[in-house]
């Protein structure tokens, strides 16, 4: 009688302990840790009136140890004498941590750095080496600007509460090699700048989308 009385008490343990790792299953593949299809998501254009880019990549030596950064710019307007960004990125004296083959860099190791608009009229980026991982206490700064998509961004024809509601949802997204999908990361809106900031953990392409 005890024997059968304990059987049925480990068949609803058990049968428990499987719906809770179900249920955990589930909540760590939510949509949002899938990332999403390109397809899924609206990218900015650059208005096609508006100059190019002065350079479509810039390379420097990052130094642990030391603060760095990088911007890509527009060439000005005809008859200004102002350009505008396109993207700005800096790095703190603390922020280089490991090599993408997981080596540590040590203070005074340098890391050649590359930024390359790899579709600049869509607002996308790349940053080499691909998998440089930085200090989660100091992480580098990204901003991305879309002055240059002008006032009408959802390509209606008119400005109004719309596009003001879009330049809100923009964010800042990642792709870890390309044709992968594509990861929202923490971003804050600076509309006064038209700009979108965020930090970064490592690298890879980039994109300003909503």
């Amino acid at each position: 009688m005890l024997r059968t009385a304990i059987r049925p008490a480990r068949v609803a343990l058990c049968g428990a302990l499987l719906l809770a790792a179900a249920s955990c299953h589930d909540t760590g593949t939510a949509p949002e840790e899938q990332g999403k299809d390109i397809t899924e998501l609206h990218q900015l254009h650059v208005t096609y009136d508006y100059p190019s880019l002065a350079e479509t990549q810039v390379s420097f030596y990052a130094v642990k140890g030391k603060t760095a950064g990088a911007d890509l710019w527009y060439h000005a307007r005809a008859g200004a004498s102002d350009s505008t960004k396109f993207v700005e990125f800096r790095l703190g004296a603390g922020s280089l941590d490991k090599r993408p083959d997981g080596s540590s860099i040590a203070v005074g190791d340098s890391v050649l750095i590359t930024l390359t608009a790899s579709d600049p009229t869509h607002m996308m980026i790349e940053f080499q080496p691909s998998g440089l991982k930085f200090s989660i206490t100091d992480q580098p700064s990204l901003k991305m600007f879309w002055v240059a998509c002008g006032d009408d961004v959802n390509y209606d024809g008119k400005v109004d509460a719309n596009d003001d509601l879009i330049t809100s949802q923009l964010g800042i997204w990642r792709q870890e090699t390309p044709g992968a999908r594509w990861f929202h990361v923490g971003s804050a809106v600076q509309k006064g700048a038209r700009e979108v900031d965020a930090s970064l953990s490592g690298f890879s392409g980039y994109a300003l989308m909503y």
